[in-house]
């Protein structure tokens, strides 16, 4: 699929440019996203998935991840019924959707990529996705949403005197998308027409060395007095989320205190205190959004620690399979980001815009009231973050920032993820074609 994807992108774009007089913009465009495609784009990201590969070999060899997949296996397995029970892959699958909900952004995409290669050792038909692949790239893209961050930010940013209200029509949004991406997927998977159909032999790509920590998990197990000192730290962390979501104003001012005498400069890391939300649960997602990531290695790493494992050597070993990933992943993507930088700077992007507003302005849609002036947003956020988030700011500029189109487009920005990159990286993680 992602071969006719990318070859239609391609060769539109050149038509379109040579009719509208535009190559020599898609020209520079190639060039420049090429080059940002790696430089900008994967190298940030890079050092983001090698970090979190070495993670999540801890994770692996402590024996956290099966006792997580053991735990969400009857949940899992309706999702993913393919997947045989209390298989690592489940515990990965988890912890990337629960890194995707609490706006972990870049630090999910290595948990992401973890259950993908685990669940492609499962795959009969190597180079072709799976249903499992293919579900757990559903519902990435359609991944719930607690805190749209960077949307909000950008809101703030132009002056919205209430940014946090795009934050429950979000959370709706993306709830129903991934119940919309779940039934989809299911209901395509049972018929004829998207059945699996392997490669041809010569077709088929090289084997992937992916190693498993499993033999090593088994001789890793956290001893019951591990269990008290894992559990009093995820006691410890509970508390300082209550006390911050309860005693927000006494927190910050002793925080603000103690940083100044130790540092003897005004705060910058943690100027985040220096502006508390005056409602409780606003509090209770903006300490959650920070805390999750460094919360979350910690509690890995002291319960890898607990169990016996060597945490520095094995954190080395899983961030040297870190950089094997990324070597497989920048071609997909340089090519991917290439053909939509294509797409948009041709001008085909209004090829595709115009027979959208024709058929929203037909007498038996028109009533849904569907605000077309949010239209490119739709067109262009499965394609590309960064230009969804400028056709936001200019939807902002020219309705308003905290008009009612406004807060719609940034719903739509904030409760959705650009599903072509995202393919690009699952699939291209694995070598699927």
């Amino acid at each position: 699929m992602l071969n006719y994807i990318w070859l239609g992108m391609i060769a539109v774009s050149v038509a379109v440019a040579m009719v509208t007089g535009s190559l020599e913009t898609v020209g520079a465009a190639v060039l420049t996203r090429a080059r940002d495609a790696v430089m900008d784009v994967m190298l940030p990201l890079g050092g983001m998935i090698t970090l979190w590969m070495g993670i999540m070999r801890l994770v692996e060899v402590s024996g956290l991840i099966g006792l997580i997949a053991r735990m969400l296996s009857p949940l899992m397995g309706v999702i993913f019924p393919d997947v045989p029970r209390g298989h690592p892959a489940l515990g990965s699958i988890a912890m990337n959707l629960g890194a995707n909900m609490l706006g972990a952004g870049n630090a999910a995409t290595p948990m992401g990529l973890r259950a993908m290669e685990q669940l492609n050792q499962l795959n009969p038909h190597p180079g072709v996705a799976s249903n499992a692949m293919v579900m757990l790239l559903a519902l990435n893209t359609a991944s719930i949403t607690l805190i749209p961050t960077s949307t909000m930010a950008l809101l703030q940013n132009r002056g919205s005197t209430s940014p946090t209200d795009i934050i429950a029509p979000s959370i709706l949004a993306s709830v129903a998308g991934t119940v919309c991406a779940f039934l989809i997927c299911r209901t395509l998977q049972r018929t004829s027409w998207f059945a699996v159909v392997p490669l041809p032999p010569e077709e088929l790509p090289p084997a992937a060395e992916v190693k498993t920590a499993s033999a090593a998990s088994a001789e890793h197990r956290l001893k019951w007095w591990g269990r008290g000192v894992a559990g009093l730290a995820v006691l410890g962390f509970l508390a300082a989320t209550v006390w911050y979501v309860v005693d927000a104003p006494g927190m910050t001012a002793w925080q603000l205190e103690w940083y100044q005498r130790v540092m003897g400069k005004a705060p910058d890391g943690i100027a985040w205190f220096a502006s508390v939300p005056d409602v409780w649960y606003m509090r209770l997602f903006k300490f959650i959004s920070v805390a999750a990531v460094p919360g979350a290695m910690a509690f890995f790493v002291l319960y890898a620690a607990l169990a016996g494992v060597r945490v520095f050597e094995q954190f080395v070993e899983g961030a040297k399979d870190g950089m094997q990933v990324v070597l497989r992943v920048i071609p997909y993507v340089v090519g991917m980001l290439v053909a939509i930088a294509m797409f948009t700077q041709s001008g085909a992007m209004r090829l595709v815009e115009y027979p959208v507003r024709w058929f929203l302005s037909l007498p038996g849609i028109s009533w849904l009231g569907f605000p077309v002036e949010t239209l490119p947003i739709v067109i262009v956020r499965p394609l590309s973050g960064g230009a969804s988030t400028a056709v936001l700011s200019n939807i902002a500029a020219e309705h308003g920032v905290d008009s009612i189109i406004t807060k719609i487009a940034a719903t739509m920005n904030g409760s959705t993820e650009t599903t072509l990159y995202v393919a690009a990286v699952y699939f291209g993680a694995v070598g699927v074609k």
